[in-house]
């Protein structure tokens, strides 16, 4: 098994003066492209490919057909930085992962644990699904465009860490059925991304730079624990079954606050202290009530009803076995609906 983590992790206050030197140190060659849209390129892109000579592209929308047409696009090129928030940091990774190129990660969000993720999160018919594509050869944070971000991006960001402990928890109860194997090591460098966010929650919400750092480590961390294992199994189980649902029903919300919002049940199908995860997700101010996120009762239900079915993965959603009765039962008794 080959592993590959970021050459560079440039992290600090204005880091992008030091991009052309990490380039240099990296020998990706001078041909860059940027991957952003129009708001960030006003705010940093511009600035970033003056500094160098990287030629600027947006991508038509995150269909895999788009992606592919701009894969080709970036033949010619020697790397490829993707700066913004998910969908350009998506569209960045898995457009350079068709070219062949190698790509760099400059979040201008915490919204979710893409930054460092080898998976893509991009469309299919306008039906949102997760693809392999590759880990980046580097991640550039500005910590205080970070904290400048809306607070509703860095609480997904927060949420999309807290649904480790179910997809972890998943995975203990797929090895205990016999269904597959239960890495210690990658299991705890999940929770290890929870734990960052659970002792640092009044940083964030405050978004000084040790909170902000904290967060992005966290972020990072569960995206190491899913490349370094070869599958999203650390950091997604039940919890992104019923999100996956959602998004298909034209589900809106941020994907962080509906894993966030799933884990309080499926912890408590688990035997978990969901109340815990509720009073965790109110201290870090993400709503924990399906009204609340604009997610109506009936979707809300048949989603984890039908989550099951999902993909093949096992979880407490086979032995639960929920029927749209038991879901809303269970949903009800959570206070999610």
């Amino acid at each position: 098994m080959m592993i590959k983590f970021p050459y560079r992790v440039v992290i600090g206050k204005s880091p992008a003066r030091d991009i052309r030197s990490m380039l240099g140190e990296m020998r990706l060659g001078n041909r860059g492209a940027i991957i952003t849209d129009g708001t960030v390129r006003k705010l940093i892109g511009n600035e970033v490919a003056a500094m160098t000579g990287a030629a600027i592209m947006a991508p038509e929308s995150l269909e895999i057909e788009s992606l592919r047409k701009l894969s080709v696009a970036l033949k010619d090129c020697d790397y490829v930085m993707g700066i913004g928030g998910g969908r350009s940091i998506d569209a960045a990774k898995y457009a350079a992962c068709l070219a062949g190129k190698p790509w760099i990660a400059f979040p201008t969000v915490l919204s979710h644990d893409g930054v460092v993720s080898s998976r893509a999160s991009v469309e299919s018919s306008g039906l949102k699904t997760s693809v392999e594509a590759s880990e980046p050869s580097a991640i550039i944070a500005d910590i205080e465009m970070l904290a400048k971000a809306p607070y509703r991006h860095t609480a997904s960001g927060a949420g999309d860490v807290i649904s480790n402990i179910s997809a972890v928890e998943d995975w203990r109860l797929a090895a205990s059925a016999g269904k597959e194997k239960y890495h210690t090591v990658m299991a705890e460098l999940s929770l290890l991304a929870v734990k960052a966010v659970q002792e640092n929650v009044s940083d964030i919400k405050k978004r000084s730079a040790h909170g902000m750092e904290m967060l992005l480590w966290a972020l990072i961390s569960s995206g190491f624990a899913m490349n370094i294992y070869g599958s999203s199994r650390p950091a997604s189980g039940s919890e992104h079954n019923v999100s996956h649902v959602l998004d298909a029903a034209g589900s809106k919300v941020l994907h962080g606050e509906q894993v966030a919002l799933a884990t309080i049940v499926t912890v408590y199908l688990q035997g978990g202290d969901w109340k815990a995860i509720k009073k965790f997700m109110s201290d870090i101010g993400l709503p924990v009530s399906a009204k609340a996120l604009g997610i109506g009762k009936d979707m809300m239900v048949k989603a984890l009803a039908s989550a099951k079915a999902v993909r093949e993965r096992y979880t407490v959603l086979n032995e639960a076995n929920l029927s749209e009765a038991k879901a809303e039962k269970a949903l009800a008794h959570c206070g999610i609906i």
